[in-house]
């Protein structure tokens, strides 16, 4: 299916909250689990409004990154504080066009021991004055991936504003050549980690089934085979809300659910969620049992889309994980395993 110039995506997006879903029998009521719902918050999860901006306290440098159209390198570094309070563990630091530091906080997973990564911001921005970083109110959403080539290390990151109207540009999907910071070390072989585990809970969820609308058919191939991916929304969601259904090499279907960003030439796919399965196949059951983070970074090609994909999972949700100061790469590596690794993908 070949896309408008537009895309389908604003086509769809065009928010249109129905009464009535998926029933022919009788008007979707109160009572109805598919009865249209109000409208998701957007915004920033970690913010609160009441409280005063958080301080970042960005330690020791893990990664810097470059590329050879950026005029500074975007950097990974490790919280300084001892277990993060329970909430931040890494920070990405990078330079808008202004010449400015600009500090988000950073959620997710080294994978493979260091060989690859995935990362992903859903929060404020802070900017150092002069000696701090305080975090603020606004919502910024992206996404990092890292991974290893017969050359060396290598990334896609982007970051955008919620509301951010800036058409992308080449730079956005440059290719950056990574080398890990002066103090990045093998473990010590203590405890360095600490990770609150998900409930395990299944409780129903009608996600899939109210997916009414393809946005995209995506498709992106690995040492594993071939990933098969549909990005699916709905008449009754938000235009920012939908529904990610991933087919791995010999696996059965899985759902996540995803926000979506879109600006001019671009799209970014952002999961936090936990699994959608079902032995039926209806990926009508939600396993509380795993949290899956990552997502897809996407430019506008002229067939569809084109970009990097990557997912991780983990038994305890990034936000409730944390890690002492003197953590290692291998602390750091020790809690995730890829669902899809990073890969180039190609969606139409």
């Amino acid at each position: 299916m070949r896309l408008p110039s537009r895309s389908v995506i604003t086509a769809v997006l065009s928010v249109v909250l129905a009464g009535t879903v998926y029933s022919d029998e009788k008007p979707a009521g109160p009572d109805d689990p598919h009865h249209a719902r109000p409208p998701a918050v957007k915004g920033n999860p970690a913010a609160d409004p009441t409280a005063p901006p958080r301080i970042a306290e960005p330690g020791r440098l893990l990664l810097s990154c470059i590329s050879p159209k950026e005029p500074r390198p975007t950097e990974i570094y490790a919280s300084a504080r001892d277990f993060g309070e329970g909430k931040q563990s890494f920070y990405l630091r990078r330079w808008n066009q202004a010449e400015a530091e600009i500090i988000y906080p950073l959620h997710g997973h080294f994978l493979d021991g260091g060989a690859a990564g995935i990362f992903m911001v859903h929060d404020g921005k802070g900017m150092r004055q002069p000696a701090i970083v305080r975090i603020d109110q606004t919502v910024n959403m992206g996404l990092l991936f890292l991974w290893r080539t017969a050359h060396g290390l290598r990334a896609a990151v982007n970051v955008y504003a919620e509301n951010e109207s800036t058409p992308a540009s080449e730079n956005d999907f440059e290719v950056h050549t990574c080398r890990w910071g002066e103090e990045a070390r093998l473990s010590i072989g203590k405890d360095h980690v600490r990770a609150t585990p998900n409930s395990g809970a299944r409780p129903p969820s009608h996600w899939y089934r109210e997916s009414d609308n393809k946005l995209l058919a995506c498709t992106a191939v690995g040492p594993a085979g071939e990933y098969k991916i549909e990005v699916l929304g709905s008449t009754i969601w938000p235009g920012h809300l939908a529904f990610l259904v991933v087919r791995a090499p010999g696996d059965d279907p899985v759902g996540y659910n995803v926000h979506l960003l879109e600006g001019p030439g671009r799209l970014l796919i952002h999961a936090h969620s936990y699994p959608h399965r079902t032995r039926l196949q209806m990926l009508d059951t939600m396993e509380e049992t795993e949290t899956v983070i990552g997502g897809l970074l996407l430019r506008k090609t002229e067939d569809g889309y084109a970009g990097w994909i990557g997912l991780v999972s983990s038994a305890a949700d990034p936000m409730n994980t944390s890690f002492s100061r003197d953590a290692a790469l291998a602390d750091y590596a020790s809690l995730g395993h890829a669902v899809i690794p990073p890969l180039p993908v190609s969606c139409r």
